[in-house]
């Protein structure tokens, strides 16, 4: 997976919600600069639109690795 990938590719709404081993796919969004990958658009489009999903899933992800 590219190192420019979040979450080392995992899917970025997943690991908002806690889930940490849902792989990221061909969907895409970058954010202040940071890649996302997402496993289907419609996480893409939830993760963009639901408050705090960026900060609840660097703390599941600090947390977890």
């Amino acid at each position: 997976m590219d190192n420019n990938v979040e979450y080392n590719g995992q899917c970025a709404f997943a690991v908002s919600t806690g889930k940490t081993d849902v792989k990221g796919t061909s969907h895409f969004a970058t954010i202040d600069g940071k890649t996302y990958s997402f496993s289907n658009p419609v996480a893409k489009i939830l993760f963009k639109i639901l408050p705090n999903r960026i900060k609840k899933a660097d703390k599941v992800w600090a947390k977890n690795n």
